[in-house]
């Protein structure tokens, strides 16, 4: 997205003062300098800050204390607008907001602002304005954190590289540090890399409650499945009542001619014609039936009982043997170390025991030694490899089934029990029979739904077929492999010109979210804290951006929702870090590059920097725009092209809050 920062602002508590301002050039790289404490990094905070950040990281202090409003005067999209946000009492950001259109860079400023918008207002604003999706990234509706959807905040990442981000070897982007930053970036950097757009992610999302849907029917459908078996023994038991009452004739049937019959017999009932089918009563049946149940539970206790008792066997057995293996250890160690009396009893010299001259000691160690190697050995099979393991847990599975088994066959057997409660006479049982009958009936009913179960899973996977379909043909994996390519050749460019030459082909791992470094096919890759110095990981920081800045104004991705404009704190640190106070090297020179002779080689590498920067824009033929802070000054980069000094503030007094201010309580 075309945005352009022209004027960062700071309206006084004062009414007697004048609004501050920095004026930016969109074509060049802006560079403030000065000397340390001077506010020169509050710049990058306050332009976060008015872009919505919900920290606020200006420094407290003069700053804080001598302003009203933080604002800036941009232009988006050719649009000029007037931005601001109340200076934060505490350490969080305030919530009141300003946003105006105006005409142009040069438009009058208000003297003093009123909130327009409160910081919610303020950031739907900006989703709209930059037109980022409000599709969650996580495609399950029901995950945790499922409402995760993308923000013009996230793209800050690709927008500023504070002072202890520009070379830090373990963060590339900005806030990533953080887990839940981090886990964002990651969901939302191929959305802002174009690789994927709001169609896909809507699939994505369709995709993932589609697949829900299936699943919860294929669920219902096992329940059928499983509740239909669990009728069959009582539709099996019912008929067989049913026979011994003369309901139904004797002949044997699978269970769907009985379900049928059952069915059948219930609507004679209702139709007032259950006497019709009246047959000889079948008593002897049932009484045959139970006497089987009852020898099957018989049957099924006693094989229960004998597995039981072989599982008792067994665990004796492996008690016993670990026993054996412990006294064999204990007997091991009273054995006289056989080693050395071998070695001590050499034939045809005397016994160290008794003093006589023997060969016959040595086949009598031989003996010994061979009956404690067995030993060994024993001890070892029983302690290693215990002999009953294996067994038991191939008889304690066959004592689950043998329970389950016993179980079945105890509960056919109670059910075929006289009941206490049952009529005496033969005609109360059937009409007790026929409630059984209805109540199967209905509960079946039940179970089976509207009979559409079958066409809702077809219409499900079709509707999965066509999804999937699109995510086959839309190109995703081709676009991936364009973008890291081209991301790729970026980066290996500007790293050049910084002069590094890595050990491994650099690329951008968007896993990671760092930058790794192939050696060779087959071998691991190295990653962006394993390589080099602060020198090295502060230029391929500066190459990462530059390639990124320059991909997102590419004409493919210039409408896209990051903004055009990189922000960098003191690249230079690398060369001349700060102390602990804040001080500078830099700082105690009015000419920076005629005064460091002697560190000419720093002064070069830290020109590098600003040459790389210039190379950057113009590449991209002055569509991004760079603000550096720094403590370098022009005599370092004055010569460089496309350089432009917004401020210096080298002198007693100089920095982002005038001196005026300062006067004024």
């Amino acid at each position: 997205m075309q945005f352009f920062i022209s004027q960062l602002l700071l309206w006084p508590k004062s009414k007697k003062l004048s609004v501050r301002t920095l004026d930016f050039a969109e074509d060049k790289v802006n560079v403030v300098h000065g000397r340390s404490r001077t506010g020169k990094s509050s710049i990058i905070a306050i332009i976060d800050y008015c872009l919505g950040a919900s920290r606020c990281a200006i420094p407290v202090g003069t700053i804080r204390q001598k302003t009203a409003w933080f604002g800036l005067r941009v232009r988006a999209n050719g649009t000029w607008l007037l931005i601001a946000r109340r200076s934060p009492e505490k350490g969080t950001g305030s919530g009141e907001c300003f946003i105006s259109v105006v005409s142009d860079r040069v438009a009058a400023l208000p003297q003093r602002l009123e909130a327009t918008h409160t910081i919610k207002q303020f950031k739907d604003a900006f989703n709209r304005l930059t037109r980022v999706t409000n599709i969650s990234l996580v495609e399950e509706e029901d995950a945790e954190n499922s409402q995760i959807t993308p923000s013009y905040r996230d793209l800050a990442a690709f927008n500023f590289l504070p002072q202890h981000i520009v070379a830090n070897p373990n963060v590339l982007f900005y806030k990533a540090d953080s887990y839940k930053h981090r886990d964002k970036l990651k969901r939302i950097l191929p959305y802002a890399l174009g690789i994927v757009d709001a169609e896909y992610l809507i699939k994505a999302r369709e995709r993932a409650r589609e697949q829900k849907v299936y699943d919860a029917l294929m669920k219902e459908r096992e329940t059928r499945r499983i509740g239909r078996a669990s009728w069959v023994a009582e539709i099996n038991q019912i008929w067989d009542e049913a026979v011994a009452l003369g309901l139904i004739g004797g002949e044997d049937a699978g269970v769907g001619v009985r379900f049928s019959e059952l069915r059948s017999l219930n609507a004679a009932y209702l139709e007032g014609r259950l006497t019709d089918n009246l047959v000889r009563p079948q008593y002897g049946r049932l009484n045959e039936l139970f006497r089987e149940a009852t020898e099957r539970e018989v049957a099924a206790q006693r094989t229960l009982d004998d597995l039981v008792q072989e599982v008792r066997d067994y665990e004796r057995l492996a008690g016993g043997a670990e026993q054996l293996s412990e006294v064999v250890d204990k007997e091991r160690g009273r054995v006289v170390n056989l080693d050395w009396l071998k070695r001590s009893l050499v034939r045809d010299e005397a016994c160290v025991v008794c003093g006589s001259t023997t060969a016959h000691n040595h086949a009598v160690l031989e003996e010994l030694s061979a009956k404690l190697e067995d030993a060994n050995r024993l001890s070892k099979v029983l302690r290693d490899g215990p002999i009953v393991d294996r067994q038991l847990e191939e008889l304690k599975n066959k004592l689950t089934i043998a329970e389950s088994e016993l179980h079945a066959a105890r509960m056919r057997r109670l059910r075929m029990e006289p009941k206490s409660g049952e009529p005496p006479d033969s005609l109360g049982r059937l009409y007790v029979l026929i409630g059984r009958i209805q109540s199967l009936l209905s509960a079946l009913k039940a179970s089976q739904g509207d009979g559409s179960l079958h066409q809702r899973l077809d219409d499900a996977e079709e509707r999965i077929a066509r999804l999937d379909e699109y995510f086959e043909n839309c190109g995703r994996e081709r676009r991936e492999a364009e973008v890291a390519e081209q991301l790729d050749t970026l980066i290996r460019g500007y790293a050049k010109w910084f002069g590094l030459n890595s050990k491994g082909t650099v690329a951008l791992d968007q896993n990671e979210l760092t930058l790794s470094f192939a050696r060779s096919q087959g071998k691991p890759k190295d990653y962006l804290w394993e390589i080099g110095s602060g020198e090295n990981w502060m230029a391929y920081h500066v190459s990462t951006f530059l390639a990124l800045q320059e991909y997102f104004t590419r004409p493919k991705r210039i409408n896209g929702p990051v903004f055009s404009f990189l922000a960098i704190d003191q690249p230079s640190q690398v060369y001349f870090p700060s102390a602990h106070s804040g001080e500078n090297p830099l700082d105690e020179y009015q000419s920076q590059a005629e005064s460091l002779k002697d560190r000419e080689g720093d002064i070069e590498d830290t020109r590098k920097i600003f040459r790389a920067l210039s190379r950057g824009i113009e590449r991209s033929d002055f569509k991004f725009q760079i603000i550096v802070v720094e403590h370098a000054d022009k005599s370092i980069w004055g010569r460089i092209k496309n350089v432009h000094e917004v401020e210096a503030w080298k002198a007693k007094g100089e920095g982002l809050i005038p001196r005026e201010w300062l006067l004024v309580n």
